[in-house]
């Protein structure tokens, strides 16, 4: 059964969804250009459905209502939902959230494995980190901290422990002037969030990670409230340096199967192919390793 806060989360979500949909995109008559509300009309929303009015309300409305699994992907199909969209749907829609056994929503107390941290180091002069569902940054070696703590301090474990978080990082420290194409990795890194956040709903510390944010970043409180769920990662990322100027990075993200309680990632950063990226990441780890 959803919690209320589950209800609430995704009344917010269907109204966002159906505000952003025109009656042309789901194959309705287009209507005039007077109309006051944006998007679709529950109407439209519940006949695309087959499901009624009242049924429909009730679920934008948050109210205890169940549907069953024909009338939720009728509701995905009509509002053209994407696969991550559909998931995180169907995910509040049945109550369902990952146990805190399996997937901490929090930085875990236990330390990185001697393991993990030796895969980390073996990467060399590319950057790497580690990182849990909810993008905090639990690991890293130290060319990452000469491309991306830049800015920040001489380490990252300098930075206190709940601003280790990816989401944090670039929406508060300096990645604005760093990052070339920082909107679009901003956007993209928050609607990943947003989409793991669909198991760890009324969560105090992601509650209060958001609620930070929203205070901290004008962009972040007002793309939060959009509603964007989203799994493409970011293949590639255009940094400019303070050191050695523009770096150019590709980027793999691997998901880490051992007995580490919940899910880690492993994101390995590489050269893109033709720059002179290489170069200058050889050059940072050399002024790492005189100072």
């Amino acid at each position: 059964m959803p919690s209320k806060q589950q209800r609430d989360e995704l009344g917010a979500f269907l109204r966002s969804r159906r505000a952003a949909l025109r009656p042309e995109d789901a194959g309705l008559p287009r209507r005039s250009t007077r109309r006051l509300t944006p998007g679709l009309r529950r109407e439209d929303v519940a006949e695309l459905a087959g499901i009624s009015v009242s049924w429909y309300t009730r679920l934008e409305q948050g109210k205890d209502i169940q549907l069953s699994a024909k009338a939720l992907h009728g509701i995905a199909a009509a509002l053209n939902l994407s696969a991550a969209e559909r998931e995180y749907l169907l995910t509040l829609a049945r109550g369902e959230a990952l146990g805190l056994d399996s997937v901490p929503p929090a930085p875990p107390d236990a330390p990185v494995s001697a393991t993990l941290q030796a895969v980390l180091d073996a990467q060399g002069d590319n950057p790497a980190y580690l990182i849990d569902a909810c993008l905090n940054l639990l690991a890293w070696n130290k060319a990452a901290n000469g491309v991306f703590g830049a800015g920040i301090s001489s380490d990252l474990a300098d930075l206190p422990r709940q601003e280790r978080n990816l989401l944090w990082l670039i929406f508060t420290d300096e990645s604005r002037r760093r990052f070339v194409h920082w909107e679009r990795h901003a956007r993209l890194l928050l609607a990943q969030f947003r989409d793991a956040s669909r198991h760890f709903v009324g969560d105090p510390w992601v509650t209060g990670l958001v609620e930070r944010l929203e205070e901290r970043s004008a962009e972040f409180a007002q793309w939060w409230s959009r509603y964007d769920v989203e799994r493409v990662q970011e293949t590639e990322k255009v940094i400019d340096h303070p050191a050695v100027g523009e770096v150019v990075l590709r980027q793999t993200v691997l998901q880490v199967v051992d007995d580490s309680p919940g899910l880690l990632f492993l994101i390995v950063y590489t050269p893109s192919p033709g720059t002179d990226t290489a170069d200058k990441l050889e050059k940072l780890a050399a002024e790492s390793g005189s100072s």
